[in-house]
């Protein structure tokens, strides 16, 4: 586990944390202690004050039952959340877990505490359901079952009832979960796995990472879902297995295959630097005027245009045709042109 320094892009101390991989990390919101979760079944405490040449040794050590898939800290209290073979609640004074979930026999790939409704906990599940707890009455709210496996999940910040879901069929899901058995919209861009998610703290954005090696930002009320506001690749970035966005909402954190952390301005357009009274205003006047006439066609074009692989092009453009030949099948088969839209059809099954 490494500690890094931002802005001298340096690792601040790298520790001896596990015997095996470290699959989670969380910091406590008072931003005291920092949780780390592994697959030789422990979950380490550790002090943030970091010693300086000094052994740094965990604070308190927590012993499962079954390797740990990642982890999630209770944003009032001091509890947190595990997955593995189940959802375990943990307390931090206390070496064993004080509720169990499970909803069927697959292991939970990811869990989250909601950030508003915090006692709220969703999990994705190697099932290809989507579940959520409610901690306070020790059961289940609702599962959903999709197509493919889902692999990450987030809460919005804002709404309590909002939460994103990126799985293997390449596409994002924004469900609502007073409406549990249809995704609210799809989000289509990447052409590859999305195998991390992450909303912003405004709750208007959200940020994915794929194996395409792409990280992509999407608006949750954008008009097209069927492509990203934006998209950031390097020549040389490998696949994307974790991205997070800042808590100030001015840069994005990804981690890839090629063991580099790249850090990535929000707004692609936004200079780094601070600006002066008068270069703002102009930059808030330009931007007025790209909203105001966002509709044109020349500037839509321009504002849309982004430079991307010709892979992901090329692959993106196949996937289009290949939906569109699924539409003219379907309709060919129930001979008429009334379709179920993309967000009842990746639905199997509702859970209650």
């Amino acid at each position: 586990m490494a500690v890094w320094d931002v802005m001298r892009k340096k690792a601040k101390c790298i520790v001896p944390a596990h015997r095996h991989a470290v699959d989670g990390v969380v910091v406590a919101p008072d931003g005291v202690a920092c949780f780390s979760a592994s697959r030789d079944r422990t979950v380490r405490m550790w002090d943030m004050d970091i010693p300086v040449d000094e052994d740094i040794v965990p604070v308190a050590e927590y012993l499962g039952e079954s390797p740990f898939t990642s982890l999630d800290h209770h944003l009032k209290k001091p509890q947190f959340v595990t997955s593995g073979n189940i959802i375990e609640l943990w307390d931090v004074n206390r070496t064993k877990p004080i509720q169990r979930f499970e909803w069927g026999d697959d292991t939970v790939r990811q869990c989250r505490f909601n950030k508003v409704e915090t006692d709220l906990v969703a999990c994705c599940m190697a099932d290809r359901g989507v579940a959520v707890y409610d901690t306070r009455t020790r059961s289940g709210h609702s599962k959903v079952i999709l197509e493919l496996n889902c692999t990450s999940i987030s809460w919005s910040p804002i709404d309590p009832n909002l939460f994103v879901a990126g799985c293997d069929d390449w596409n994002a899901y924004l469900f609502d979960m007073r409406m549990p058995g249809r995704p609210k919209s799809v989000f289509q861009g990447h052409i590859s796995a999305i195998t991390s998610i992450d909303f912003s703290p405004t709750g208007t954005h959200f940020v994915a990472g794929s194996t395409d090696n792409t990280v992509r930002i999407w608006s949750t009320k954008q008009f097209t879902k069927s492509d990203s506001e934006d998209m950031y690749h390097t020549k040389r970035m490998a696949k994307v297995f974790s991205v997070k966005w800042s808590l100030d909402n001015n840069y994005l954190f990804s981690g890839s295959e090629d063991a580099i952390v790249r850090v990535w301005k929000a707004q692609a357009s936004t200079p780094i630097r601070p600006m002066r009274g008068a270069e703002k205003n102009q930059f808030e006047y330009m931007k007025t005027l790209k909203d105001k006439y966002s509709q044109f066609v020349e500037v839509k074009r321009i504002a849309n245009q982004r430079n991307a692989p010709k892979v992901i092009k090329r692959t993106r453009l196949k996937a289009k045709k290949m939906q569109m030949r699924e539409a003219v099948k379907e309709m060919s088969r129930t001979k008429s042109t009334n379709i179920k839209p993309l967000s009842r059809r990746k639905v199997i099954q509702t859970l209650k």
